[in-house]
């Protein structure tokens, strides 16, 4: 799967090179890629979830709110080395997830140009200057009029891992327990709660900057997969909760390989959201909103997948589990 980052990072960079803000000019593009791709799902998926859909939000209809969590892991392009794009230097380690927090700002807060479309006319609140930002959105779920509450969160101080390791150490500190909190008292409270960042090879999700090894890379190995942080502390708040019907989305590399029989054998009914072997982060923001989309207008099952599946990379790219 890192192969299948570095080539995605390496065609991203040629494009974009000269495109501006962000990390390799990231920024710029995914806001082009998120307004293209809900077009392609505005198009393409139904005005409304099929009736039997309505048993998937009891919850939230019942509540008369729906609360969902996106939570932004720390995500670092770690290939041991600088990272030197067009004559600029990011340093080890740079992170993207600040261009995706901006990016889905903008996309949730921009007019909604169609009325069926969900993911935008939303209120923002919260502290968007510290990472942390809250929409809220009055719409109609099943025919009955509910509230969207929806918290988004990144994880990096900034781009640059030897400031987040050094100067920015406290910003760092304060950005990872405040995503860690969407994320994991998510789990507790929340109706959907989604990651989008890495696997760690089965040690995530991770909000925090990559521990290294000698080698200045990742240290999957030694720590991660031995270790397992992150997903240890996903059971660990699964089963302290009274909330059995969270819907959960992984979505990051090999997500399916890494998760699923930890999370089975801890819950068979668990709603769940996993990536398929082949996926990149461009894909995983891609299906991340067209779940969320396909929830907002109250899919479920096959119809729910079929909604986020709107380019051919992402058709298979994704399974769902318990969703009906």
């Amino acid at each position: 799967m890192r192969h299948v980052i570095w080539v995605f990072l390496a065609l991203l960079v040629v494009s974009v090179a000269n495109a501006g803000d962000g990390t390799f000019g990231y920024e710029p593009v995914i806001e082009d890629m998120i307004k293209d791709y809900l077009a392609k799902v505005n198009k393409n998926a139904p005005d409304e979830g099929a009736r039997q859909c309505e048993r998937l939000y009891t919850r939230a209809l019942k509540k008369g709110v729906l609360d969902i969590r996106y939570a932004l892991g720390y995500f670092d392009v770690s290939k041991g080395v600088d990272q030197i794009v067009d004559g600029k230097n990011y340093g080890l380690s740079p992170s993207l997830d600040i261009e995706i927090f901006k990016g889905l700002r903008r996309q949730l807060k921009s007019r909604c140009w169609s009325f069926n479309k969900r993911l935008c006319g939303f209120d923002e609140a919260g502290d968007p200057g510290n990472g942390k930002a809250v929409f809220t959105r009055k719409m109609d779920l099943h025919g009955q009029k509910i509230l969207v509450r929806l918290t988004l969160t990144q994880a990096s101080a900034s781009p640059y891992f030897q400031k987040n390791k050094g100067e920015l150490a406290s910003r760092q500190a304060f950005l990872t327990r405040q995503s860690e909190q969407n994320f994991f008292g998510g789990l507790q409270t929340a109706d959907i709660v989604f990651y989008n960042g890495h696997s760690r090879n089965g040690g995530g999700p991770d909000f925090a900057p990559p521990i290294l090894n000698s080698s200045n890379k990742v240290n999957y190995r030694g720590y991660y997969r031995v270790k397992r942080p992150g997903i240890l502390k996903t059971l660990a708040a699964l089963k302290a909760t009274r909330n059995p019907g969270v819907i959960v989305g992984f979505f990051s590399c090999f997500s399916r390989l890494h998760f699923y029989k930890t999370f089975m054998q801890n819950n068979p009914h668990q709603r769940l959201i996993l990536s398929a072997e082949r996926i990149n982060y461009y894909d995983t923001l891609q299906g991340s909103i067209g779940y969320l989309e396909g929830m907002l207008r109250g899919s479920c099952g096959d119809e729910l997948s079929h909604i986020a599946e709107q380019n051919e990379k992402l058709q298979g790219g994704f399974q769902s589990y318990n969703l009906q």
